[in-house]
């Protein structure tokens, strides 16, 4: 590869994917054609969905690989750039200070980033520099679209955040040459279920893989089990221990978000984040139970998905409750406001986090597995969550030991630990303290990471 300087070095190739012979290969073929088929069918059920509900199609141009002039000039200029996938918001997130710090490393590099949601593109469209990179959806997984969308991009370097396995994608940059790395590879245990019935198939994808680095020893393990060679994945530890702030050192205090929301000095701010269907009723029920012992308590939801803020605002009003979205308040909020704040926007909910009192992590209270908690933690807020924890499982388990979360089953047990919360500033701030604790002793994987690719592949830079 010749690097933007001039200069030749030299990058190791991945390993060829082992076959066995022309019945592997053969075999290999005809899996692939199945699940191309079966894929194309499922993304026009969908498709054809959409259009007949008139809900718009995002995208579509973009996901086939039909880029606009502009883009592909910018793509014909790029020399060889880093291919970074992120599927969503939550792995934009994680991804934020990897790709600070291998920017430090290659200065020069270009990068190509992708998502598969429209929350993510927003998200990821921070981190994109002007005339420098790129920020494209990921390509449908289908043999014409991918082999398109490759030969556009000619990437030195593919990074995958966590577990996005795409079978057509992995063979063909295989083919190309192109090393494919998982970062923050994680397996939860209903995937692992999953692929266990596939096991074949999985394995020959992973071998496409020229390295695994797994969030912790069980994940490694569940990638071993699933098809993975064992000398080709290394623990590096789980990106999200090591989350700052998204927007960086600019980002606003806690005292000014709380002015900006309208939350006077004296009241209570309780912040609901990532939250799933099913858990706001129940948020909503709690809540009013504790106005009436708390009458300077607030609450903030911030749904997972902001698309719903809608039908939450809907759900709130006819609870009897009023409503003000973030959204709608530019200048900031009169102080000491009564209603529920409902944050439908982007971006905010590490700052949201800082300006509160307390915290329940969502994803919980329904069997969804939880979200992150290390956000909250960093900000040394004491944390309630439910008992679905299994998507955050090292670092939920590392808090429940350690004592620094409280985990409520229903809520019936939400109601009470929350007012017991509220009733002691003492114990919050202990709580919080504990946490911060917890998160400070497992830091070190953005290091590991960064230091294993600038390491093996020093000619991405």
């Amino acid at each position: 590869m010749s690097p933007p300087n001039g200069s030749k070095r030299s990058m190791t190739p991945p390993t060829p994917a082992p076959e066995s012979g022309f019945a592997g290969r053969l075999l290999w073929g005809v899996l692939l054609f199945f699940y191309q088929a079966g894929w194309l069918a499922s993304g026009l059920v969908i498709l054809g969905a959409r259009l007949l509900t008139r809900r718009p199609v995002v995208a579509i141009r973009s996901r086939l690989g039909w880029y606009s002039a502009p883009v592909r000039e910018r793509l014909a200029q790029m020399e060889r750039p880093i291919w970074l996938h992120m599927v969503s918001v939550g792995e934009v997130i994680a991804a934020r200070p990897l790709i600070e710090a291998l920017r430090a490393r290659f200065p020069e590099r270009s990068w190509v980033f992708t998502t598969v949601t429209p929350t993510g593109q927003k998200m990821a469209r921070k981190m994109v520099r002007e005339g420098k990179d790129l920020l494209l959806y990921l390509p449908w997984d289908l043999g014409p679209v991918v082999r398109r969308v490759i030969g556009w991009i000619r990437p030195a370097l593919f990074l995958c955040l966590e577990t996005e396995l795409w079978p057509v994608l992995f063979t063909m940059l295989n083919r190309r040459g192109v090393p494919i790395v998982i970062v923050n590879g994680r397996v939860s245990p209903r995937a692992l279920r999953r692929y266990l019935w596939v096991r074949p198939f999985m394995q020959r994808l992973l071998s496409r893989v020229a390295v695994v680095m797994a969030q912790s020893p069980q994940d490694a393990r569940r990638y071993a089990s699933i098809g993975a060679a064992k000398d080709r994945i290394v623990v590096t530890g789980n990106l999200k221990w090591d989350l700052e702030t998204f927007e960086g050192q600019g980002a606003p205090s806690g005292r000014v978000v709380r002015t900006e929301l309208g939350v006077a000095p004296d009241q209570l701010l309780w912040t609901a984040g990532s939250t799933h269907p099913g858990e706001e009723p129940m948020l909503l029920r709690t809540y009013g139970e504790l106005k009436r012992s708390f009458p300077m308590l607030r609450l903030l939801i911030a749904p997972r998905h902001p698309e719903r803020s809608d039908r939450i605002e809907g759900l709130a009003q006819r609870m009897g409750f009023s409503v003000q979205r973030r959204s709608r308040t530019t200048n900031g909020a009169a102080a000491g406001g009564d209603s529920i704040l409902l944050l439908d926007t982007l971006g905010e909910l590490n700052a949201v986090y800082a300006a509160s009192d307390l915290v329940f992590v969502g994803g919980s209270l329904v069997p969804w597995g939880g979200h992150n908690l290390v956000e909250p933690a960093a900000r040394r807020r004491a944390i309630l969550t439910g008992p679905h924890l299994q998507n955050f499982q090292a670092i939920s388990e590392a808090l429940i030991q350690a004592q620094a979360i409280a985990v409520v089953p229903n809520a019936t047990e939400l109601s009470s630990m929350t007012a017991r919360f509220l009733r002691d500033p003492a114990l919050r701030s202990r709580l919080g303290e504990q946490a911060f604790r917890v998160i400070e002793a497992h830091r070190g994987a953005l290091d590991r990471t960064v230091g294993w690719i600038a390491g093996r592949y020093p000619a991405a830079g």
